[in-house]
């Protein structure tokens, strides 16, 4: 049995980023219907606010990929839920495409959102993760396969973007290994979220979207795998958890 008892995730303040659909929806809804107390960032605020009352959760307003809004973001969350006992760096893009006639803008995004909003949202999480009294804190940084290897020369850049998550996972690991705050990395393969949307090419965006359509795993599928992180005993510290679908080929 859990340290934290018969039911580890009850009254755990989360905050999950990206948390207006998606992978970040799905997580919000596992993590509340487990007894959590959840705090959701996000952009979107229609989408947010909906999620967020009839979860009963706090929806905090702010773009990642801002750096001046995450600090007051993350702030507020911790201020609304009277503490912070997790962070779920969930909030990424994937803005496929060729290096040699990519757009300068679409690396600059995945690079402000995958990289420096997660490390923005981390750096203001930390001060209220050291405060918590919580026997288990924890940060749980959403990644990919793509961040293990690079499978198709249009996911270049992007598998960059999470290379670098799971290097700074690492560094971060041992900074706050004397904290015992444990820091995962969730590398999900395919996953059908929004087949796609922003990729400019229509074939690299025809690719994904079926990929994501045939072989992709179900968002709740990934949100099971964070609460399973979130859920282990506080000597436990899971490194990565990385996942495929049965219907993705291994590679």
């Amino acid at each position: 049995m859990p340290a934290d008892g018969a039911q580890p995730l009850r009254d755990r303040r989360v905050l999950i980023t990206g948390a207006s659909s998606g992978i970040g929806a799905a997580t919000a809804c596992t993590l509340a219907e487990a007894g959590a107390h959840v705090a959701l960032l996000a952009r979107r605020a229609p989408q947010l606010e909906r999620l967020a009352a009839r979860l009963g959760a706090v929806p905090i307003v702010a773009d990642v990929s801002e750096p001046e809004q995450i600090a007051p973001a993350v702030d507020r969350a911790a201020e609304l839920l009277g503490g912070l006992d997790a962070l779920v760096n969930n909030a990424g893009t994937f803005l496929l495409g060729m290096v040699g006639d990519g757009s300068l803008q679409s690396w600059r995004t995945m690079l402000d959102v995958n990289v420096l909003g997660l490390l923005a949202a981390t750096r203001a999480a930390i001060p209220h993760l050291r405060r918590s009294s919580r026997p288990s804190r924890a940060i749980v940084n959403v990644s990919s396969m793509g961040g293990r290897r690079v499978a198709q020369p249009a996911q270049g850049v992007y598998a960059g973007t999470k290379h670098a998550v799971h290097a700074v996972s690492d560094g971060l690991r041992a900074e706050l290994h004397s904290d015992r705050i444990a820091v995962t990395v969730i590398a999900p393969g395919f996953v059908h979220t929004n087949r796609g949307a922003g990729i400019e090419d229509p074939v690299v965006r025809e690719n994904m979207r079926r990929g994501q359509c045939e072989q992709g795993l179900r968002p709740e599928d990934v949100a099971a795998q964070i609460a399973h992180v979130l859920a282990v005993p506080p000597d436990v510290s899971l490194v990565e958890v990385a996942l495929i679908s049965m219907r993705q080929p291994p590679c």
